[in-house]
């Protein structure tokens, strides 16, 4: 059955709430008697509070589920400014996370975190227990999420990561975990944050501001009022302001190594031509070079760019790696403000709002007459005639009554791109108990607007008018008129949404009693409604090698839910919970789960559970949606291929076309999951916990493997069913040897299944010191045992290497992550040291590659990146009760990032797992005032 409602009925439904919300209200603060006299609170007494994953109060927070904290002030002690950088410093964030360095990603502008390592679709990041609007364009094309960027830092009270599979209680996108962001509720005085920052190897300044304001208690005031503001200014990196070998393409120094800077045929700012005709008489896009010609450049080489000679012909030797960013700009400023009201002890009601505006600049490298998609660019010549029948000044050779091929790069030509992402969310909520009951229920409206400006991408058809008619001058540029320059290559501009609201209900009480106490119950509904509108930004495919999107959906979401929790025993403790979800466009699904804790001593813990999770298919995989992206692509693999063409430029790394269709017939991904483990804890100031976990996906969402396409393709053999193959144009330089492929296309489907299985160790301990020393230590690790994708009846395991190489942007799935950061206290002074380690990846993907070679380089390369250490020392003294002083040095020992070529994100280094390698030693200082 097909429900459908619009946003605007949900509003009403909203305020119709909001107003019984009120009359509730009014009556019980009317009606509602004078507590009595309490006893005085004994000093062990323990709040009971509702931890995540759960709907029940409880006083022991060890749940059956492993669950991680990180408090505001573990995090400011680290040195950590972002809820994006708290939240990917996790152990268990492994592949397909995002990162915000990847600038040229389909999600450019965002952050997003991957527990389990199941990319960033199957995390649920939450907002106090509550859905959050997700970044209005899809990871890759496909994968929604929600923009970690788009949360405001300061505001936060600590967040709660359940590792464990989440969606008998909070539905679909929780098959890897929770994040819970709580933010603060109850905060008195008034507070700001001041730092600037910078890199040692330059750019990257850092300008930083954080003010706060609260005021009332909430038990003796009965009203809290709270509002932060906020602002940080990140500083672009350039690529030149890095050394070798993050700096450029070649490579053809280190064994193995590569140059994949352009070459003869290869397009640069001083171009390159050789004689030709046209096939067709009159079409410039149809050139054919002369038997035995030869590459030349088009003007006088610069400084930077040497005249080189190959067997192709003379070309200029430019390194046009520089072009890039380390790190884009990006300015993030924000508001949230808080307003609750509590007139009894069995009521309060609050509302919330904020707004986070992130805007990311990205400098990308000039266009160049050598893309292939949409049109391929290699066979444009300049026409020795200009249609006005004068000789064409461009061509160095139509005085001899030829043509010119012509490689170029437009060095006048503006590029970068520019993505403003706002996000504005309101929450209203209740809580409170009558009847035995404790209940709280909550509206949510988040909408989110992110506008895009695209620039530096040549017009296909403005290029082909231009180079018939002579309008752009290739010799001289800077004698171009900005009128020419915009109209080759216009600004692309688009604006996408993202809407969520929602209505949810809870509530819990106590039902019977067992040995170990009383039983809980727990039940809840939810109704939500979701869009998103994502226009195409290159809808006519008329700008040369721009990756498109498009994704247009909407639909509703009811469920219903439920919790027990039973003390069976005074040490054995079972949880059972399942939901039910029913979406407009796809159907039903039940989720179950059920947890035990066996607590045989008081200082020992046996946890584990078993559950059932589902994620439902986003608009882009069966909404109306389509996606056009880009990978590097190399013929380390196809020698034979490269011999053919004589190892022209045609044959050197370049960018692959994967086209993907939406599937409106996609089932949801299920997953089934289970957890072992174990918490020590001897004290109240040192804990250890070592919990397995193992996780299996079933019908996974995927485009299929483009390996076997490709490499059916270049055997020559029948392309697999399924797939479309479309080969590129012919090479110029060697017109009878096989094209290279342009595009591989096939749309989604539900593939076999993944599975991956783990284990992730926490220790925390607390101790006093000589000298009045107090020591505080929290080590976090997680270990891959397997992270295997079966498709078509073959099994591809991914573990320590660098796949699956697409889903993860390039990035891989390192086998260890571990972080261990120690904080001294003496009096008035701290000191935070915080290790951060990633394991060592082999640069190989079978799903991508279709066997076993290397993704990068020849015989000799080492095919394997280093293990990456980055060790973090912050230090803060308290000048007195209300200032704050502190200084950190980010990467102290200057690591370097992981070495790798085969990342397609950035100048041959690894930023998912490394950036802090890439930026380098850093330097921040900032003063913290108190009232």
């Amino acid at each position: 059955m097909n429900h459908k409602i619009s946003r605007g009925r949900l509003l009403t439904t909203t305020m119709i709430a909001g107003v019984a919300t009120l009359a509730g209200f009014a009556a019980n603060a009317q009606t509602a008697a004078a507590p009595a006299a309490q006893p005085a609170a004994q000093e062990n007494e323990v709040e009971a509070v509702v931890v995540t994953g759960s709907l029940l109060r409880r006083t022991d927070t060890a749940t059956p589920s492993p669950v991680t904290v990180q408090t505001s002030e573990q995090l400011k002690a680290q040195g950590i400014t972002t809820v994006a950088d708290a939240i990917r410093s996790l152990s268990a964030d492994n592949s397909g996370s995002v990162p915000a360095a990847f600038g040229n990603g389909f999600a450019a502008g965002s952050t997003g975190v991957a527990l389990r390592g199941l990319t960033v679709n199957s995390t649920l990041v939450m907002i106090d227990g509550l859905r959050n609007a997700s970044y209005p364009l899809a990871d890759d094309g496909q994968r929604s999420f929600v923009d970690l960027n788009s949360i405001p830092f300061n505001a936060v009270e600590r967040i709660e990561t359940l590792k464990d599979g989440a969606s008998s209680l909070y539905g679909a996108d929780a098959i890897g975990g929770v994040v819970n962001i709580i933010m603060k509720s109850n905060f008195q005085g008034m507070g700001a944050d001041l730092s600037v920052g910078t890199s040692q190897h330059g750019g990257g300044d850092q300008y930083r501001f954080n003010g706060e304001i609260g005021h009332g208690d909430l038990d003796t005031d009965k009203y809290n009022v709270y509002l932060d503001v906020e602002y940080q200014l990140d500083k672009r990196i350039r690529i030149d302001q890095r050394g070798f070998p993050y700096n450029t393409f070649d490579l053809s120094s280190i064994p193995g190594g590569t140059n994949d800077n352009p070459g003869a045929g290869g397009s640069t700012f001083y171009g390159q031509v050789k004689r030709a005709t046209m096939g067709t008489p009159g079409d410039i896009s149809t050139g054919q070079a002369l038997a035995g010609a030869l590459w030349q450049p088009l003007r006088t080489c610069g400084a930077d760019a040497p005249l080189t000679t190959s067997a192709g012909g003379a070309y200029c030797a430019q390194n046009i790696a520089p072009f890039g960013d380390v790190q884009p700009k990006q300015e993030r400023v924000g508001a949230y403000g808080r307003f609750t009201i509590k007139p009894n002890d069995n009521f309060q009601a609050y509302l919330s709002t904020s707004f986070m505006q992130s805007k990311t600049s990205v400098t990308g490298t000039p266009p160049g007459m050598s893309s292939s998609t949409p049109h391929n660019l290699s066979n444009i010549v300049l026409p020795a005639l200009l249609p006005t029948g004068a000789l064409n000044p461009n061509n160095p050779f139509a005085a001899e009554g030829y043509d010119a091929l012509i490689r170029y790069r437009f060095s006048d030509l503006a590029t970068g791109s520019t993505y403003t992402n706002r996000m504005a969310r309101m929450v209203g909520g209740v809580e409170g108990s009558a009847k035995g009951w404790d209940y709280h229920a909550n509206l949510v409206l988040a909408h989110g607007w992110l506008e895009s400006e695209v620039n530096g991408f040549v017009s296909y058809n403005a290029l082909l008018g231009a180079v018939k008619n002579g309008t752009y001058n290739f010799l001289d540029p800077s004698k171009n008129s900005q009128a020419v320059r915009d109209a080759l290559a216009p600004a692309l501009t688009k604006t996408s949404t993202s809407d969520l609201d929602s209505i949810n209900v809870v509530a819990s009480r106590e039902v019977f009693n067992l040995p170990g106490g009383p039983a809980q119950l727990g039940l809840g509904g939810e109704f939500r409604y979701e869009a998103v509108n994502d226009p195409a930004l290159n809808p006519v495919n008329d700008a040369q090698g721009l990756g498109n999107a498009r994704t247009i959906g909407n639909r509703t979401v009811a469920s219903a839910f439920a919790e027990l929790g039973m003390p069976v025993l005074n040490n054995v403790e079972v949880n059972v919970s399942g939901r039910y979800d029913r979406y407009s466009d796809f159907g039903g699904n039940f989720s179950p789960k059920i947890g035990v804790k066996f607590t045989p001593i008081k200082t020992v813990a046996l946890r584990a559970t078993v559950s059932k999770g589902f994620r439902a298919p986003s608009f882009s995989e069966s909404g109306n949606s389509a996606s056009q992206g880009f990978t590097n692509f190399s013929f380390t693999n196809y020698p034979d291929f490269v011999a053919a063409h004589g190892g022209s430029e045609y044959t050197k790394t370049y960018s692959l076309s994967s086209i993907t269709a939406a599937n409106p017939d996609l089932k949801p991904e299920k997953s089934t999951s289970y957890t072992l483990g174990a918490v020590w804890a001897p004290t109240r100031s040192f804990s250890v916990s070592l919990d397995y976990y193992h996780i299996k996906k079933n019908d996974v969402i995927a485009q299929a493997s483009a390996g076997d396409a490709i490499a059916a393709y270049y055997a020559g053999e029948a392309i697999p069913a399924g797939y479309v193959v479309t080969p590129d144009l012919p090479d110029p330089d060697a017109p009878g040897a096989l094209p290279r492929i342009l595009s591989v296309a096939s749309p989604y489907i539900n593939a076999d299944s993944l599975r991956t299985s783990g284990m992730d160790l926490s220790i925390q301990n607390t101790a006093y010191l000589p000298a009045d020393i107090k020591w505080t230590s929290n080590l976090e690790a997680t270990v891959l045992f397997d992270f295997k994708y079966t498709q078509g009846g073959t099994t591809y395991n991914y573990v320590g290497k660098q796949a699956p190489y697409v889903l993860s942007s390039g990035a891989g799935t390192p086998k260890y992550r571990a972080s261990w950061g120690n904080t001294l206290t003496r009096g008035p002074v701290s000191v935070t040291g915080t290790l951060n380690y990633v394991s060592a990846a082999c640069a190989r993907s079978t799903s991508y590659a279709g066997d076993q070679s290397c993704l990068y380089g020849t015989d000799g390369f080492k095919c394997h990146t280093k293990d990456f250490y980055d060790f973090d020392l912050t230090g803060a003294y308290d000048v007195n009760d209300h200032t704050t002083v502190y200084a950190d040095v980010l990467n102290l020992f200057d690591a370097g990032p992981m070495f790798n070529p085969a990342n397609y994100a950035a100048v041959n280094w690894n930023p998912t797992y490394s950036q802090s390698g890439a930026v380098g030693r850093y330097f921040r200082v900032g003063v913290r005032l108190k009232y």
